[in-house]
């Protein structure tokens, strides 16, 4: 049965408590299970496995309850998911002090293009959360400027040659898929958490600037002119061998990053009762949120990343 509400408890403390619950019945779960019949084992009584299984038959029908008490409130069930998931993890997010995986190298070139290829790392991704953020705004009815197609188009313009130049310079680098993973992979999901956070904090005006800054037209060459070339063609000499996610797979993992910084939050707000200031203007912006089905959606009518990823050795800047 649903608890009453306390009087003056706001929508975002109502769902975080519930999501909170979500989260600790998912944790238990998870570490029953990851212990084993072992843990109920004290030498003295006997039938352990029978013990542990009917405490994971336990907390699996109390972890079904409480998402069902969660949905019953109100909450999303992409909320609900992504706290089960949090709970299951062990934590409530994911370290907020992430250093990107540099691979080595002992060639002095290929340590450039790689210094280069995570500043135009870092740029894409900011990007993709910023779209993240302001479509999750629209959304939410949080956003009150017009659409801007063109800004848009040359938006998604800039990260398609953004997007290309990472994959060039991949190749340049020579690298591995592994290493490839370390820098744009799940092991980087608190970078994205970082600019999430940082955009959660801003403000309508500030978000637009900083997404107008990124939707100018960019003379950025989509190859870059220092990566080894043929002589004649002027294509790149290295083979693609590894390729980062598309603009679209960056904004989804990027719309996820913006869903999970707030139900981060959420949880956050439920152990306080004191939230400072800078804390309620976020909590307002989870109030918003939680109105309703947020899924998010690309805006522009293509996928940013045009024409296959074989013809990177045509130089594109985003025309004006």
């Amino acid at each position: 049965m649903t608890s009453a509400h306390e009087p003056g408890e706001s929508m975002s403390q109502r769902h975080g408590a519930l999501l909170r619950r979500v989260q600790k019945v998912a944790a238990q779960l998870r570490e029953v299970m990851d212990a084993g019949p072992g843990m109920f084992d004290d030498g003295v009584s006997g039938d352990s496995q029978l013990v542990w299984s009917e405490r994971v038959e336990m907390l699996g029908v109390e972890r079904e309850h409480a998402e069902f008490e969660a949905l019953l409130g109100g909450v999303d069930p992409g909320w609900v998911a992504d706290a089960r998931e949090l709970g299951q993890r062990g934590t409530s997010s994911p370290s907020h002090h992430v250093v990107r995986s540099h691979p080595a190298r002992a060639n002095e070139a290929q340590e450039f293009y790689l210094d280069m290829l995570e500043l135009d790392l870092w740029s894409l991704e900011r990007m993709a959360s910023l779209e993240a953020s302001r479509m999750d705004r629209i959304a939410t009815g949080r956003w009150s400027f017009d659409r801007d197609p063109i800004g848009m188009a040359q938006f998604a313009d800039n990260m398609a040659a953004l997007h290309n130049r990472v994959t060039v310079l991949a190749a340049a680098a020579q690298l591995t898929p592994a290493e490839g993973d370390s820098l744009w992979g799940a092991s980087v999901e608190g970078i994205r958490r970082v600019h999430a956070a940082t955009f959660a904090a801003y403000n309508e005006h500030t978000l637009l600037q900083e997404w107008n800054s990124y939707a100018l037209a960019n003379p950025a060459l989509a190859v870059p002119p220092y990566v080894p070339r043929e002589p004649d063609t002027g294509t790149p000499t290295d083979i693609v061998t590894v390729v980062p996610p598309t603009p679209s797979q960056m904004l989804a993992d990027a719309s996820k990053a913006v869903r999970v910084q707030y139900v981060d939050t959420a949880l956050r707000n439920t152990e306080s009762d004191d939230l400072e200031p800078e804390s309620a203007a976020i909590t307002s912006s989870v109030n918003a949120a939680l109105r309703g089905d947020n899924e998010l959606v690309w805006e522009s009518d293509h996928d940013p990343l045009r024409g296959p990823i074989n013809e990177v050795g045509h130089e594109r800047a985003p025309e004006p």
